[in-house]
């Protein structure tokens, strides 16, 4: 009888407390704020226009709050689940890569100062530059890739090209020295899981079941979907003026870095692991030194930068306390997840509706976890009794003037076809000029003293950085992990716009009065060159056209597919546009030569060669010319 009662009190605290695995710290989570967390979660997705959600919040390894809301899809209505409501989880994903090599680190199978070439089997990398890439540098981001997109995702799961196939074609090409620069690449960490593969023999979404999940009893997560929880992945949603449109599932080529699948139950499983010096249930997954060393700041840009990058995982603080995140935006699924190591807390949040461009679910998400911390830590929220002391104004190692000029955001496609992604205004610049003895961001409204070195701080009470080439010129600026490249003075956008802008207004005066004067201009020969011209200027319009077009009636995440079929018939143009020039340029100097035009209509036709002969430079730079993707 007793067996029996215990029996039934089992089963009656399993299905009472769906997903709670764990035991309810109510201690520390008064009842009162999980109504809170309710009400948030409630309004928040009523009022942003978000179909469903979920989070998990965590201490240790007890659940302070763990709840689904909304709906997984929109049609059937079906609620979200907490236990079962399989999210994407987007570039959370590379947490799983920095966790199975660090593993493999453990049992010295790899090392995170060795040249990645020593692991890798199915090929090799070309190193542009005199220094070799190191695990670290895959973990930290900073390799030196460019960030190249296009062509990254398939349509079905068997689509997916071998990792090892997908990566020895299509690796974006080193761009910069390795372990100078901090940017964000998706193909460094599918370059990380295929070592992984190539050093266990072993898929890599399948050694991370085998050595992760299954001891971390993550039954619903993996990179693959499993067939018999069909019904279980949660549809997502792009936020569309007041519309939601469900995306078709996508996946990904550099599935490691981005394509991990999951529930808040068993994301809590893994926060606990993190929490617990990489215990689980009795199980050690990672010795607790391992935790320690990803835990640890791998690359930071300068000695003064708040945050950096760390073996998996962003650096940051949250106030005076430091935490360990990392975000993740995939597809109409925005997901966060925060340890705070020093209050043993972690917390996962995803949502299935965002919109890439309004980032309303991204800034909820950001509130929602900054209000929570607010109640859960209101300690940090009290100021010290202490004097403010402003630093010390110092001299930095070069004229300010040196420093001034445009800066662009780093992460975008430098050698492919995506780098039109510059032109429509998808990669931030910033103006920085020198004033009173200040360096000024015009774009922030933001004013820089000089410190020392390189390093300056800021209005907002932050410190930032310069960084040099390896020629020692002045060629890059920091602010903690985020880089921006200086520029040339042709490349700032503003310039390329004003650029191709009067080029295309030119022409399309030149062929306008070309037209009326042939229409009442009677039985006038004209000349080959002007033929040509006509020509040239023709198709460089058409060009711009329907490229134009192509890119504003495209949704940008189907470049991730490929190149749509209007844009690479536009880019059969080019091909047409350059011997038309040469013979162009050849026929000017035959008529100067020979003075076979009249001295206006000569200077006039050489305006147009070199109109168009400008464009062509144009093309090169937004590597137009050819099919770079």
């Amino acid at each position: 009888m007793k067996h029996l009662l215990i029996a039934f009190l089992i089963l009656y605290l399993f299905f009472s407390f769906e997903n709670k695995i764990y035991s309810q710290n109510t201690d520390v989570l008064p009842i009162d704020l999980n109504t809170w967390i309710d009400s948030q979660f409630t309004e928040g997705l009523d009022s942003l226009n978000i179909a469903g959600a979920t989070i998990v919040l965590m201490q240790g390894d007890s659940i302070l709050h763990i709840k689904g809301y909304g709906v997984e899809d929109i049609e059937s209505k079906t609620p979200v689940s907490s236990r079962s409501s399989i999210f994407e989880i987007g570039s959370i994903s590379k947490t799983f890569v920095g966790t199975a090599v660090m593993k493999l680190v453990e049992v010295g199978l790899l090392d995170l100062d060795r040249d990645v070439n020593n692991y890798l089997k199915s090929f090799q990398l070309a190193y542009k530059f005199n220094d070799s890439i190191t695990i670290r540098h895959l973990l930290t981001h900073t390799a030196g890739f460019d960030d190249c997109n296009i062509g990254t995702i398939a349509h079905a799961e068997e689509d997916i090209i071998p990792l090892a196939q997908y990566i020895e074609k299509r690796m974006s090409p080193q761009i910069r020295p390795s372990g100078k620069v901090i940017s964000y690449s998706n193909k460094g960490y599918a370059l990380l899981g295929l070592i992984v593969e190539e050093v266990t023999g072993i898929p890599f979404h399948e050694y991370v079941r085998k050595m992760i999940l299954q001891p971390l009893e993550m039954n619903y997560s993996g990179y693959r979907r499993q067939a018999e929880l069909k019904e279980n992945y949660v549809t997502s949603y792009l936020q569309k003026n007041e519309q939601l449109i469900p995306y078709e599932p996508a996946f990904h080529h550099f599935y490691p870095a981005s394509s991990f699948r999951s529930t808040a139950n068993d994301m809590g499983h893994y926060i606990s692991m993190f929490l617990n010096n990489g215990e689980f249930n009795g199980v050690q997954i990672l010795d607790s030194t391992t935790v320690i060393k990803m835990h640890q700041t791998g690359f930071k840009h300068y000695k003064k930068a708040n945050f950096g990058w760390l073996l998996g995982f962003e650096d940051s603080h949250w106030y005076e306390i430091r935490t360990v995140s990392h975000s993740g935006g995939i597809q109409g699924f925005s997901s966060q997840l925060t340890l705070i190591p020093e209050k043993n807390l972690g917390l996962f949040i995803s949502v299935n509706s965002s919109n890439f461009y309004q980032q309303k679910s991204r800034v909820f998400m950001d509130k929602f976890s900054n209000d929570l911390f607010t109640r859960l830590i209101p300690e940090c929220l009290v100021k010290k009794e202490k004097a403010t002391v402003s630093p010390k104004v110092g001299a930095v190692d070069e004229p300010l003037e040196i420093f001034t000029g445009t800066y662009r955001f780093t992460r975008y496609a430098h050698t492919t076809f995506d780098k039109v992604s510059v032109l429509v205004g998808l990669t931030p610049e910033i103006e920085i000029v020198s004033k009173d003895n200040t360096l000024e961001i015009v774009e922030w409204n933001d004013k820089l003293v000089p410190i020392s070195d390189l390093t300056f701080h800021s209005i907002y009470d932050r410190y930032l950085a310069f960084g040099k080439n390896t020629k020692g010129e002045i060629s890059y600026f920091f602010t903690d992990s985020y880089s921006y490249q200086k520029l040339k003075w042709y490349e700032p956008i503003k310039f390329q716009r004003l650029w191709i802008g009067s080029i295309v207004l030119f022409l399309l005066f030149y062929i306008i009065t070309s037209v009326v004067r042939k229409l009442f201009v009677r039985n006038r020969n004209s000349h080959l060159l002007k033929k040509i011209n006509f020509s040239l200027a023709s198709l460089v319009l058409l060009f711009i056209a329907v490229l134009s077009y192509a890119l504003f009636t495209t949704d940008p995440f189907e470049f991730f597919y490929g190149i749509p079929l209007l844009i690479k018939m536009a880019l059969v143009i080019p091909f047409l546009i350059i011997p038309l020039e040469f013979a162009s340029v050849y026929l000017v100097i035959k008529a100067f030569r020979y003075k076979e035009l009249k001295t206006s209509d000569l200077i006039y036709q050489s305006v147009i060669v070199v109109a168009t002969l400008l464009f062509i430079p144009w093309l090169m730079y937004y590597n137009l010319i050819g099919f770079n993707y």
